[in-house]
């Protein structure tokens, strides 16, 4: 027996089609009452958290067509904004491409310019943008992300690059030191994970070259002292730590950091009776600073294996 066919349009069929009809009605009334922009924008937002809740009746086809509207329309721009960053985060770049090229200079415009250059690999161009788009945090927090995500290479060729840039802008001069420590951390940081302890040398020595950079720039800020005499401290040269910790006592005589380095200075020389003494000073101060708890580990693990 063959498969039985509708003569007229099956009930079901019939009933999608409704369905359908129904749906498209609704989006026409919600552009009406809310505006195209407002209905199309909320549309291409469709996975964010926030969403209206009639979003998820919109048909997937329909919610494409609108990703993929052409650049070319004219379109306000803040519905721009919203169909490059979904593009831009759909690995769309040619489409991010054609709606940047089509928004006023602004800093969303900036920002969008910059992370699709560094999406790209065009780091110097990236930061470029960046820097328009305000200062020097746009690209920390990027070269944080990076860091995270195990890209230390990366990282670094980026934060360098915005040094390289911020020296040249007279509007980001404020911004040069800390951005040399941040370098300085994140050379630190990088040594840190690499497991041979002997293959360190070299990123430590380029982490103490950014903090001493940035004590030259901004010479009373407490922890670019403290970051340079920790670092000295890494490289093995200890004269300069203690310089370096002297100038952060000078400025907080109470800073239990800078203690907790003389102490640490001490023990490393043999000095543990000193040591001891500058640890309860530190302690007197902040007993739960990591660099005070570090000093007492160390302390205690050169006097078990004596």
């Amino acid at each position: 027996m063959g498969t039985r066919r509708c003569e007229a349009p099956c009930p079901f069929s019939a009933y999608v089609r409704g369905v359908r009809i129904l749906v498209a009605g609704a989006l026409a009334v919600l552009a009406m009452a809310l505006g195209l922009e407002q209905a199309l924008a909320g549309i291409a937002l469709r996975d964010d958290a926030r969403r209206p809740a009639w979003m998820r009746y919109v048909p997937a086809g329909l919610a494409l067509r609108v990703d993929r509207l052409d650049p070319a329309l004219p379109l306000p721009a803040t519905l721009r904004l919203v169909l490059a960053r979904r593009a831009l985060a759909a690995g769309a770049f040619d489409l991010v491409a054609a709606h940047v090229a089509r928004l006023p200079a602004s800093r969303d415009r900036a920002e969008l310019s910059g992370a699709l250059a560094e999406q790209r690999g065009d780091v110097a161009n990236a930061v470029r943008f960046f820097l328009e788009a305000g200062a020097l945090d746009d690209v920390e927090r990027r070269v944080a992300a990076l860091a995270d995500a195990g890209r230390g290479a990366e990282a670094l060729r980026l934060q360098r690059a915005a040094i390289a840039a911020a020296e040249h802008d007279p509007a980001q001069a404020g911004n040069v030191p800390e951005a040399y420590y941040q370098l300085g951390l994140l050379e630190q940081e990088l040594a840190y994970r690499i497991p041979d302890i002997g293959a360190r040398d070299e990123p430590q020595e380029r982490s103490f070259a950014a903090y001493r950079k940035a004590v030259e720039l901004a010479p009373l800020e407490i922890r670019y002292l403290l970051g340079a005499g920790n670092e000295a401290i890494n490289v093995g040269d200890l004269d300069a730590a203690l310089t370096f910790f002297q100038r952060a006592r000078e400025n907080d005589p109470r800073n239990a950091e800078a203690l907790a380095g003389f102490g640490d200075v001490a023990a490393r020389r043999g000095q543990t009776a000193q040591a001891k003494d500058y640890l309860e000073q530190a302690r007197r101060v902040n007993p739960d600073s990591p660099a005070v708890q570090r000093l007492a580990r160390q302390i205690g693990q050169s006097q078990s294996g004596q």
